[in-house]
């Protein structure tokens, strides 16, 4: 997202104050934002609704950080001129820094109708919608922009971020590469290709992205953070700590910033971060919902951290409930989505449609709820010679998508599975191994783990397309792992884990489509791995997992936590780690509050 405040106020009144204005416009432009504004003020002290002094002044607050009084001023110069485009996208903008997107949305389009071929407001109007999660929403804005100004380098910018979000990478990193030929040193540019090629793995280019946006930008908060987490999930965490603390120096207050800086190790009672953030929840009133929804998940690791966990869980209670709030999420529709997996999948479509796919046995899926250990299981199998750890890859179901569109078959999953021809089946197959196998980089390995947790409901569609395919499932005790899931902010929205109630019913769904599946497919068509099991009796556990993926075997997987290797989910530090039992019956909250939880399970 970027986009600079865009000024066009011309000043008409006193010769004096004409030029005046001139010589504060002129000094605006300059970076002397201290001089612009005494001038500006002089001008409204003789003329107090002079639209476009106070449109001026309120651009010159909000680029001091000063949004509050930014706000009143840009407010103040619609007021005295309601016809101003420019005031109203800026304002528009402003909401967006005060993350206030939903406030903004009437006031960009009140610019727009306005101005329609202003491209700046269209720009600022996708940034809002991508800010809410409506990316082809935003998509379009930036697009509609682009029409009007091709060479727009800021709308080019923002649509390769739109077309990430969409999985339109290759389109993304056209256009990212467009608007860095047209200005080589646009630092939003920068951060934006480097996080496409963060999600790639082509981490050494990302990690140059993020450098260079630092090198036309030193105070770009975003690029740190990213550079940060980079180093975090190749566990240099020294280094992300330093990346993390130059970010905060930029701005000390922002709760992200500290919440990035609790995950990085232990915490002590007088750690700097802590009382950063104890600071903040004095006056958390003052922050928006996703300062306040960090803050509180900050405070709540930092609190299990140390030990004091009814203080932690009450965070995580208040961090959960904002976060739900701004979710737009139908737990009936989630589960009516299992129900009717169950149905498609029948033990007749099953035995008729058997090796019918690819017939690679190179593929390792670990599935399962997440926190229930799937990211242990693939560290110990990334660290065998013979195998390549992709880490969570969206690449089945995006083979599946491309099968589906490119037959023209209506509908969606599971109910057009039925509809596919062998040959369909083993293009999926073929597809999945062609992105998977691009990972490996050239690497010639024997097996490639593909560790995304929601491919439990794809298994009985791989089973199809890949019918030799290994596949690992992953369990722990329902009430660890659902709080486990309560107390992370999940990098990708799980709009099911921020409510207990729902956290619940979602796991016993997940429970049933498991159990289903053991009814349907023939015994060994996968292999539970309960994380209590695995951290009890290790050696054993691991040489069981070694051999259902048909490998020989090999020391390197007991010692897991010394395999060089990113890390890209929510258990990058213990990973780190020799394996530990303390995760093993966690603390608990009373019976009062885990009662949503246990009603959901079905075990009040």
């Amino acid at each position: 997202m970027s986009e600079t405040f865009q000024c066009r106020d011309q000043v008409s009144g006193q010769t004096g104050l004409i030029e005046l204005f001139r010589e504060a416009a002129t000094l605006h432009r300059q970076g002397r934002l201290d001089d612009a504004a005494r001038r500006y003020a002089v001008i409204l002290s003789a003329e107090p609704r002079n639209a476009g002094v106070l449109h001026r002044l309120g651009v010159l607050r909000a680029q001091q950080g000063q949004l509050a009084e930014a706000e009143t001023l840009l407010r103040r110069a619609i007021d005295c001129n309601p016809s101003s485009s420019p005031a109203h996208s800026n304002l528009g903008m402003l909401l967006n820094l005060l993350e206030r997107h939903q406030e903004a949305i009437p006031v960009l389009k009140r610019a727009i109708a306005l101005a329609p071929h202003t491209p700046a407001a269209h720009n600022n109007l996708g940034n809002t919608l991508q800010a809410l999660g409506l990316h082809q929403a935003a998509a379009t804005c930036f697009e509609r922009a682009l029409a009007i100004k091709p060479d727009y380098v800021e709308a080019l910018s923002n649509l390769g971020s739109a077309f990430h979000t969409l999985g339109r990478d290759d389109e993304a990193i056209r256009l990212l590469e467009k608007a860095l030929a047209l200005n080589p040193e646009f630092a939003p540019a920068h951060l934006n290709l480097g996080i496409v090629l963060r999600a790639l793995e082509r981490r050494q280019k990302a990690m140059a992205c993020f450098e260079r946006a630092l090198s036309a930008n030193a105070h770009n908060v975003f690029a740190w953070r990213h550079l940060g987490a980079l180093h975090l999930a190749d566990g240099r965490f020294a280094d992300a700590r330093r990346c993390y603390e130059r970010a905060l120096e930029i701005q000390p207050q922002n709760p992200a910033i500290l919440y990035d800086l609790i995950q990085c190790g232990t915490v002590g009672a007088d750690d700097p971060h802590l009382a950063a953030l104890e600071s903040l929840a004095e006056n958390a009133a003052a922050l928006s919902d996703h300062q306040r929804i960090r803050m509180h998940f900050g405070l709540g690791k930092a609190y299990a951290q140390l030990g004091q966990n009814e203080r932690s869980f009450r965070h995580f209670q208040e961090g959960n409930a904002l976060a739900r709030r701004g979710m737009v999420y139908d737990i009936a529709a989630n589960m009516a989505e299992f129900d009717r997996i169950r149905a498609v999948f029948s033990p007749e479509l099953m035995s008729s449609r058997t090796r019918l796919g690819n017939s690679s046995d190179r593929p390792i899926f670990v599935v399962g709820m997440m926190r229930s250990g799937s990211t242990l299981v693939e560290q110990i199998l990334a660290s065998h010679p013979d195998v390549f750890g992709a880490g969570e890859r969206r690449d089945f179901n995006e083979a599946y998508k491309a099968v589906r569109l490119g037959i023209e078959l209506p509908g969606a999953y599971p109910e057009t599975v039925p509809l596919l021809t062998g040959e369909q089946l083993r293009q999926i197959g073929d597809d999945y191994l062609r992105r998977v196998e691009a990972l490996a980089a050239g690497r010639i390995v024997e097996r490639i783990t593909d560790k995304m947790p929601s491919n439990f409901s794809f298994i009985g569609l791989i089973r199809l397309a890949l019918p030799n395919a290994h596949i690992v499932h992953t369990l722990r005790d329902p009430i660890d792992t659902c709080l486990s899931c309560y107390s992370q902010l999940f990098t990708d929205e799980q709009p099911f884990t921020y409510d207990l109630g729902e956290l619940g019913r979602y796991y016993r769904a997940y429970a049933e489509l498991m159990e289903h599946w053991r009814q349907v497919l023939p015994e060994g068509a996968f292999l539970d791995v309960r994380y209590e099991e695995l951290v009890a009796d290790f050696e054993n556990q691991v040489r069981r997992i070694v051999d259902y993926c048909g490998l020989p075997w090999n020391d390197a997987c007991l010692s897991f936590h010394t395999t060089e290797r990113p890390v890209r989910t929510a258990s990058w530090v213990q990973v780190r780690q020799p394996i530990y039992t303390s995760s093993v019956g966690r603390w608990r909250p009373d019976e009062t509050a885990l009662r949503p939880l246990l009603e959901g399970l079905g075990a009040a």
